[in-house]
């Protein structure tokens, strides 16, 4: 029994990403601005992970050697882009306040490119149509989340990075994703 097998219990909504996702994290600096942010309005969502962009459908089973090389070959065809992170937005009816994440369309086409890899044939892909974003709270009721979005609009700051690779994060038994690797686009490098 592996260490996330042997966990405490996790809620069940958390149970089908025991064996990660690929995410896009962005760079410390901006990291940092929207971390503070998670944990001053959600320190429940902030506790599972750091700021971060989700980018895949949960993974089924531990990421092997080959599949890694697979969406390697695969994203060695993407590009590099730079990642527009707001205004801020809500997702009602559910609760909770976001950064908008643009261009969606070429981050549309990444989930695509990593979609079309072995590790998710023949699976629904459920989350295909959610608009990109980066979750400042979401375990906050609909009311607190349209205070929220009016308290921050006029406040937070909107900005870019750059995206150069993504990033296979599997939670720990606290439910914390952790970095495991991180597979370049555009072909440069290798995964680390």
């Amino acid at each position: 029994m592996n260490e996330v097998e042997a966990q405490t219990p996790w809620h069940e909504w958390q149970e089908e990403y025991r064996h990660g996702a690929f995410l896009i994290f962005p760079p410390e600096d901006v990291r940092a601005v929207v971390d503070a942010l998670r944990w001053r309005y959600d320190a429940t969502s902030a506790s599972y992970s750091q700021a971060h962009v989700s980018l895949s459908e949960p993974l089924t089973s531990p990421l092997t050697k080959e599949q890694t090389l697979e969406i390697t070959t695969a994203l060695s065809n993407v590009a590099p882009f730079e990642v527009r992170y707001g205004p801020l937005r809500t997702f009602e009816p559910h609760p909770g306040v976001t950064y908008a994440i643009g261009p969606e369309d070429t981050f549309f086409n990444l989930r695509d490119v990593v979609h079309t890899t072995s590790p998710f044939a023949g699976r629904e892909k459920r989350r295909a149509t959610i608009p990109p974003h980066m979750t400042i709270a979401e375990f906050i009721t609909i009311e607190r989340s349209r205070e929220l979005l009016a308290e921050l609009s006029d406040t937070v700051l909107s900005g870019t990075f750059w995206c150069g690779h993504i990033v296979y994060a599997v939670p720990d038994v606290t439910f914390n994703f952790r970095s495991v690797s991180q597979i370049p686009l555009g072909g440069r490098g290798h995964p680390s």
